[in-house]
C-alpha cells in the first residue's frame, strides 16, 4: 500500500507530470505559451460562428485538463492524471495566479 493516505503515489503523479512539462513536453511541442497559443488560433478559426471571443492558450490548458478529467471518470488511468496535472502546471506558467 502506498503511503499515509496515498500522498506517495500522489507525489509519484505530480512528480513524473513535472517532469514531462519541463523537460519532455517541451521538446516534443515548444513552450507551452506557444504550442497554446497555436492551438488556440486554431480551434478559434474552426469554432469562428460559435464563438463570442477568441479562444485562449490558458483556454486550452484548461480545456485540455477538462479532457483528461472526463476520460479519467470513464476510465481511471495514471496516464490522465497526469495529464491533467501537467496542463494545469502548463497554466499556471502562462498565467500564474500570484497565490503562494
Amino acid at each position: 500500500m502506498a503511503g499515509v493516505d496515498g500522498w506517495e503515489s500522489a507525489r509519484s503523479v505530480m512528480d513524473e507530470a513535472a517532469r514531462i512539462v519541463q523537460n519532455d513536453r517541451a521538446t516534443a511541442y515548444a513552450a507551452p505559451e506557444d504550442n497554446f497559443a497555436r492551438i488556440a488560433a486554431c480551434w478559434t478559426a474552426l469554432l469562428d460562428t460559435r464563438l463570442t471571443a477568441p479562444i485562449t492558450g490558458p483556454d486550452v490548458a484548461r480545456m485540455m485538463a477538462a479532457l483528461k478529467l472526463v476520460r479519467d471518470a470513464h476510465a481511471p488511468k495514471r496516464d490522465n492524471r497526469v495529464d491533467a496535472i501537467g496542463y494545469l502546471l502548463c497554466l499556471e506558467r502562462s498565467e500564474p495566479t500570484g497565490q503562494k
